[in-house]
């Protein structure tokens, strides 16, 4: 049995076709690893029918807390209300689409060492080549302004110690809050230690990454560029080279 207990957050936004597996994923996964858990799932301001569903799975799953939005906020501010609910040791996050398979979740398991990150990256990506090309760049252009190396940071399948977590100040409100996050551990001396992580076909419903998205996260690195070079977080020093797992 883990001596850390979890809370698994993913949120959601009309993600009715997904958002079931989702939760019935964590609450078997969890269950059979022997952790202590609670499930958070944040419902940004769905309207097709997910409110519903996981109304009716709080009856059934006692561990599951939901955190309603009245309206679509996006899925920064999503992550952000997730980990601030969050009370367990480590907080793991992916994403309502149901596009791991979070039985893989117990392989993660064993790497926690009380104050590491561990952060999945992408096998197989079930994505079209455009999509793999610009994660590519993105993932690229992270390193070079950052430092952060790292597979693939935009991965949402992470493993992040509670207390570290919940003492970061973090802004972003759309998908940059992958990159803000892990710059921002890495900034605090967090270790990270990467592992493969199966990606799988959305099922239902489809994704809401647009090309707008490209000039807001454009607009969110200057930023935190910027707020590195108002504010000191964390120990001197370039970053260390994350550690893989296969």
């Amino acid at each position: 049995m883990a001596s850390f207990s979890l809370s698994a957050c993913a949120p959601a936004f009309n993600e009715a076709g997904n958002i079931e597996r989702v939760v019935r994923g964590f609450d078997e996964s969890l269950r059979v690893g022997g952790v202590e858990y609670e499930i958070v799932i944040v419902d940004d301001g769905s309207r097709d029918g997910t409110a519903d569903l996981l109304a009716s799975l709080r009856g059934e799953i006692p561990a599951l807390r939901v955190v309603t939005h009245s309206k679509n906020e996006g899925y920064g501010k999503s992550l952000r209300d997730a980990f601030a609910a969050a009370r367990m040791d480590y907080v793991f996050y992916t994403d309502g689409d149901g596009q791991f398979d979070l039985g893989e979740m117990l392989a993660f398991l064993p790497l926690l060492d009380g104050r590491n990150a561990v952060v999945g990256y992408r096998l197989g990506r079930a994505e079209g080549a455009l999509r793999k090309f610009l994660s590519w760049g993105y993932n690229a252009l992270v390193r070079l302004l950052f430092g952060l190396r790292v597979r693939d940071v935009d991965c949402s399948f992470k493993f992040l110690p509670r207390r570290e977590l919940q003492s970061l100040e973090l802004y972003s409100d759309k998908f940059f809050i992958d990159t803000e996050l892990m710059v921002k551990l890495r900034r605090l001396g967090v270790p990270l230690l990467e592992r493969g992580v199966r990606h799988l076909p959305r099922e239902h419903g489809r994704s809401t990454v647009s090309a707008g998205h490209i000039f807001t996260t454009l607009k969110e690195i200057v930023g935190l560029i910027r707020e590195r070079g108002t504010k000191k977080t964390g120990p001197r020093g370039g970053p260390r080279r994350s550690e893989q797992v296969d």
